[in-house]
């Protein structure tokens, strides 16, 4: 009889990536959206398990957790200037705008660390990926002179807010002049991968896929 040895293998630490919420905080009662409760949302509701009755966004209201910076529910944003200083530090602003001298030039989520651009370009997805970045590094835009690229879909869905119904969907307090139309993802489309990339589309905050070749709006992040 042989045993078998299977060496195990210990990570030091698990690694969870953070999500963020939608955004929505308001629930369907039957007629309308309104202010979530137990009534419209609760266990035991005609409408039971609606999205604005659970996660970050409901957590924050009650208060459940305090936030490093701001942003609508349950984002947690911090701006920072084109130095790389944080709002409030060094040569950046309390609340610093694009016309300072240290001018703020990016937006830190402190949920999911990732830091984003505000500026949006105009680009091919080839150019997204190459021209782009490398503009970026050689400028050390907010204070990175390397790591700069092309977001996932799921990075960009990930500051999608779907509360904002007047549009575009997302918090434009701490991302300025966004437009609703699509912006580039890093992600291809794996039957035409040279082909065909995915983009998401910020008026509704929906996924969608198309040509390489099209001109897309482009936000670039780091982390």
């Amino acid at each position: 009889m042989r045993t078998l040895i299977v060496p195990l293998v210990c990570l030091a630490q698990p690694v969870f990536a953070a999500l963020n919420d939608t955004g929505e905080t308001r629930c369907y009662d039957g007629a309308s959206m309104v202010q979530c409760s137990v009534d419209n949302s609760g266990e035991g509701s005609a409408y039971l398990g609606q999205d604005g009755g659970y996660g970050r966004d409901p957590a924050y209201a009650a208060g459940q957790f305090s936030k490093v910076g701001g942003g609508t529910a349950g984002f947690d944003f911090t701006k920072i200037c084109r130095s790389g200083n944080p709002a409030g530090t060094g040569s950046c602003a309390a609340d610093p705008t694009t016309d300072d001298a240290d001018p703020w030039a990016c937006t830190q989520d402190n949920h999911t660390q990732l830091v984003w651009s505000i500026e949006s370009s105009y680009a091919t997805w080839s150019e997204a990926n190459s021209t782009l970045p490398a503009d970026y590094d050689a400028a050390a835009r907010c204070g990175f002179g390397g790591g700069w690229r092309l977001p996932t879909r799921r990075e960009l869905l990930s500051i999608v807010n779907y509360g904002a119904i007047d549009g575009p969907a997302i918090d434009s307090r701490y991302f300025p002049a966004t437009s609703g139309m699509p912006y580039w993802s890093s992600d291809v489309y794996a039957p035409y991968s040279s082909l065909i990339a995915w983009f998401v589309a910020f008026d509704i905050g929906y996924a969608q896929i198309n040509d390489m070749t099209r001109q897309y709006f482009v936000r670039l992040v780091h982390g």
